[in-house]
């Protein structure tokens, strides 16, 4: 297995809502073959363009990063929390918040993990930063180009990540990410709750 994949819009799939409210990109579903039943790492992308519930997903834990302009609050019960773009929400996927837009609608980029197998940290970077990402011990780094043209390096070489794409690593090394000082990014460091 490569030790890097770049994931392309064209490699993404189209899947309507759990709850037919909407449709989701399907960015990466694990383990191979998974489907919206059964994963247990799902990173999607999806366009927020009427309010209303989310789908529930028992035993699900998301992050949720809005990754476009606008306002997006989500109500659980009597709570209103609103995002902040590029800044990940963490909620159990069980509820099922309601979302509330402002002027328009918007786009979010969704890292979802099955509890007692996976965890996942989930971080926005810039270019300005200069990051070194780690994979966790037999996890996986998942790097989202939000905006700019990323070069992700390792001892043996780079590769690119343009806008809209996705990187995947599978194995271990510090990784090097570099882009434009305004270029964004989410990175999502998977790990398996008990490593082999």
């Amino acid at each position: 297995m490569s030790r890097f994949e770049v994931l392309r819009p064209a490699d993404y799939k189209l899947t309507p809502w759990k709850n037919g409210a909407g449709v989701t990109q399907d960015v990466l579903l694990l383990p191979r073959g998974a489907t919206q039943e059964d994963f247990d790492i799902r990173l999607s992308l999806a366009p927020i363009v009427e309010e209303g519930p989310f789908s529930s997903f028992p035993g699900i834990d998301r992050h949720i990063t809005l990754i476009s302009d606008g306002r997006l609050a989500l109500v659980f019960g009597g709570e209103e929390r609103t995002l902040e773009r590029l800044k990940p929400l963490y909620f159990d996927s069980v509820q099922a918040p309601v979302s509330r837009l402002g002027a328009g609608p918007v786009r979010v980029l969704n890292v979802m993990t099955r509890r007692g197998r996976w965890n996942a940290q989930v971080m926005a970077i810039t270019g300005a930063s200069d990051p070194l990402l780690s994979p966790p011990e037999s996890g996986h780094v998942v790097l989202y180009a939000v905006t700019g043209k990323w070069q992700v390096s390792d001892r043996a070489g780079t590769v690119i990540v343009e806008q809209g794409e996705t990187l995947i690593t599978r194995e271990e090394g510090t990784l090097r990410a570099t882009c434009e000082r305004d270029g964004e990014a989410v990175v999502a460091f998977l790990s398996p709750t008990s490593p082999p």
